[in-house]
């Protein structure tokens, strides 16, 4: 979203809210997005680079089968 090729707090903000149809409030996507990068964010800064979503989808193999996005 923000073109910084990292996926940073307000990347993970804006997709929740699109796939959610902003059916979450404030804090609901602050909880997510926090257990999102605690999870994924191997170095800590907030944000996740190429390798470090790389290194996620690779830990989850049944990822490209089993994510679907209704539109």
């Amino acid at each position: 979203f923000d073109c910084d090729n990292f996926i940073g707090r307000d990347d993970l903000e804006r997709t929740l809210t699109c796939l959610t149809k902003n059916e979450l409030s404030d804090d609901e996507k602050q909880f997510i997005v926090d257990k999102v990068l605690e999870e994924t964010d191997l170095d800590d800064d907030g944000m996740l680079s190429y390798i470090e979503f790389e290194h996620v989808i690779s830990r989850s193999p049944d990822f490209l089968n089993t994510f679907h996005i209704r539109i």
